[in-house]
């Protein structure tokens, strides 16, 4: 057998190595593996599971998981284990430790143990691959038990685990850490400018109805250029808002019964009621449309958003919006079909990222979030184009928000 380096002179001889694993340890060896792959984000949770599988797995009687933090050894979880043995590692520097030895050296030890009834215990301490300053796994037995080649091989599998999931839970906490900061420097920004713009939309409507005095056509035209700027920014900022609440967790689905159609019909007669007089923007809705028991808010904002990215990348072209019952009954499907130019197939995997905009004026959120809010919704978008001759963006939502009560 292979025995680990030894930091104790003490030390059971081996056993006659077992049987290969058992069909009870092969799946509790598949479980654990399972519980790595759909970890959480939390580092100490996944630390809980680890051990506590791991404990199940080996047969052993404990376990615990330690990395490093600021200079020191810290153990994220323990398991069958009690205060003196966490006392005896977390916490101990690196500098003055057999664990910094052990980790330096980035080979299993076994270390010897008195718990606190005096009986005599062994750690077998295994270094996992270095992340952010390095790890390990900690399988605790006692002295008459001897781990076999099979038992040992299976130990150094689960270290090599769990520091490639403990490296991921990291890296994910890390990723949502950075989304919350960037999503709250995009809400400050966004309400700072709020203030300003509004007043700016105030003074331009008041000067549009002549509250200071008559304008000439010039001064007309200057003043509407002004308000149309102003508009288009607060636009920007609502988006910049949902996104940042979006990234951030803070946009609950909150369930209503309403009309799809009275939603559309309004958005026609308000938002786009210029290029729906001019038929630029024309509308199908079947008269037997049910209703929708969802998020009225982002189902409006889906369909405006769907309408709007039409208007600007269309060319200028007819935009069509239609809107029928899918195949699947329990299913609205909305279409939006615009004969502009097109999207490259190069750019068209990328449609739905925030900032992809092909060369056209806007940020790219529009079409961001109506994936976004459509997957919030239990719903999926397909977006398909033909350059040169027409874009067609499908959007399908349940008629009814996943666990909404009817």
């Amino acid at each position: 057998m292979r025995q680990p380096p030894q930091a104790t002179a003490s030390g059971a001889q081996a056993a006659p190595p077992r049987a290969p694993l058992d069909a009870l340890r092969l799946e509790q060896f598949i479980d654990l593996q399972r519980g790595l792959i759909v970890s959480a984000c939390d580092p100490e949770i996944l630390a809980e599971r680890l051990v506590q599988g791991a404990t199940l797995l080996l047969r052993v009687n404990g376990a615990a998981v330690g990395m490093v933090a600021d200079g020191r050894y810290r153990l994220l979880a323990t398991y069958g284990l009690g205060t003196e043995y966490r006392a005896q590692y977390d916490g101990r520097s690196l500098q003055d430790s057999t664990v910094g030895t052990a980790l330096a050296a980035g080979r299993p030890l076994v270390l010897a143990f008195l718990d606190g009834d005096a009986t005599a215990l062994r750690t077998l301490f295994l270094p996992f691959e270095p992340s952010e300053g390095g790890g390990a796994l900690h399988l605790v037995f006692g002295t008459e038990r001897s781990l076999t080649d099979d038992d040992f091989e299976l130990a150094r599998t689960i270290a090599l685990l769990v520091g490639v999931a403990l490296g991921g839970a990291r890296q994910r906490r890390r990723l949502v850490d950075l989304a919350r900061l960037k999503g709250d420097a995009l809400t400050a920004m966004a309400h700072d400018l709020r203030a300003p713009l509004n007043a700016l939309l105030g003074y331009t409507s008041l000067l549009n109805e002549g509250a200071f005095g008559p304008l000439t056509d010039e001064q007309r035209d200057i003043a509407a250029t002004l308000e149309r700027q102003a508009i288009e920014l607060v636009d920007l900022l609502g988006a910049t808002l949902d996104v940042a609440r979006l990234e951030t967790g803070r946009l609950p689905v909150r369930v209503e019964e309403f009309s799809l159609a009275d939603v559309v019909t309004t958005l026609l007669a308000g938002t786009f009621a210029q290029p729906t007089r001019s038929g630029i923007l024309c509308c199908s809705l079947p008269v037997d449309l049910p209703l929708l028991h969802t998020d009225r808010s982002k189902v409006k904002q889906i369909v405006q958003n769907l309408i709007d990215n039409a208007l600007k990348h269309g060319g200028g072209g007819r935009v069509e919006l239609e809107i029928a019952l899918a195949p699947v009954r329990d299913l609205v499907r909305l279409v939006v079909r615009d004969t502009g130019p097109g999207i490259a197939p190069d750019l068209l995997p990328h449609v739905f990222e925030p900032f992809r905009r092909g060369g056209q004026r806007g940020t790219g959120f529009g079409l961001y979030l109506v994936r976004s809010f459509a997957e919030a919704l239990g719903g999926h978008v397909v977006a398909r184009s033909e350059p040169d001759r027409e874009t067609t963006v499908s959007v399908e939502l349940p008629l009814v928000a996943p666990g909404a009560r009817v």
